[in-house]
């Protein structure tokens, strides 16, 4: 039977309802220009080029420009998994001249850490909405021994160390499922944690759905859980969601790390942006996400777009940071190691 967990639109609801407060950006800067024609405007994106957030970058600068009227430039800035340029753009003039593409999970999952180096407040930051999402799958390798979230306790999880998704969501899934599983640190990279799982050295590995094909499809790894939102892959199509096998009791925790998941790769701005210029952003990103030639083009490429609008991510971000004391000591607990 097909399991699919809470889409979205009702994640995003829950999520709200859970936090305290919302600090939408709204006009501190009433005499700001809504115009943008003619002007540069930096795209900064916090990894290294060549690498998926490069790539959508890259994608989305020349149909941004054309929409605005405007030269968008993608500038790579990598540097503490993120934090730094993301301090550096939330320090920066809140004229539309500086945007940025953020990992929302590592963004919004440190904040609420309040990992070492994040210098800002997530909630109070401008966003411009949502490229793409995907949620993360846990797998494991063919030799059967783990076919359901049940067979997962006691196993090993693989994970490059404190602070990565893998580990998180290691972490999460031990507390929300109770598996008194432990979580193997150590690996170079992902690639190299999986490889470990497709070895034998170590039973589950969690990470993005992007990821993970290569190896699902080749037969090599074992979809057991999906987090976040179900994409409508076909190899993930009959795999248990979170929601679908967490204790009731859990629930509302299993609800705000699967937002925290979904929040995918986000595109934001500094605090205090002027609203009419911040919807002129919206409103540009919608119309250029929404293109079906360039959602084609994208899908062609092996980038699937998935949009949300700005309001709708602001609210996210207002719920997940807004999260319990409960899940809140549980994401520092996976950042501390």
């Amino acid at each position: 039977m097909q399991k699919v967990g809470m889409g979205i639109a009702a994640l995003i609801t829950v999520a709200v309802l859970a936090g305290c407060s919302s600090n939408a950006a709204s006009g501190d800067t009433p005499d700001a220009e809504t115009s943008l024609e003619g002007q540069t405007i930096t795209l900064v994106v916090p990894f290294d080029p060549g690498g998926g957030y490069d790539a959508y970058a890259r994608m989305l600068a020349p149909l941004l420009g054309e929409e605005l009227g405007a030269t968008v430039i993608v500038e790579n800035r990598p540097g503490a998994g993120g934090i730094l340029a993301t301090n550096e753009v939330v320090n920066s003039k809140p004229d539309g001249r500086t945007i940025a593409l953020l990992n929302g999970p590592g963004h919004l999952g440190s904040a609420i850490a309040e990992a070492d180096g994040v210098l800002y407040d997530a909630e109070k930051m401008s966003y411009i909405g949502q490229i793409s999402s995907e949620p993360d799958v846990v797998v494991t390798n063919g030799g059967g021994e783990i076919e359901s979230a049940d067979d997962m306790a006691g196993k090993r999880f693989a994970a490059t160390g404190p602070g990565s998704n893998e580990y998180i969501d290691a972490v999460v899934l031990n507390e929300l499922l109770g598996l008194d599983s432990e979580v193997i640190t150590g690996f170079a990279s992902s690639n190299e944690a999986s490889l470990n799982v497709v070895q034998k050295n170590v039973d589950l590995h969690s990470r993005s759905l992007g990821s993970q094909l290569p190896g699902i499809k080749a037969g090599d790894l074992v979809p057991v859980l999906v987090i976040g939102t179900n994409s409508g892959e076909s190899e993930i199509a009959n795999v248990p969601n979170l929601l679908d096998v967490v204790p009731s009791s859990s629930k509302e925790l299993a609800i705000l790390h699967s937002a925290l998941v979904s929040s995918g790769r986000i595109i934001a701005a500094p605090p205090g942006m002027d609203e009419g210029m911040l919807n002129l952003l919206r409103d540009a990103f919608e119309a250029a996400v929404t293109d079906e030639a360039f959602q084609k083009s994208a899908a062609e490429s092996g980038r699937p777009i998935s949009f949300m609008g700005g309001a709708d991510m602001q609210k996210l971000v207002s719920g997940v940071m807004g999260s319990p004391k409960a899940y809140v000591e549980l994401i520092k607990k996976a950042y501390s190691g």
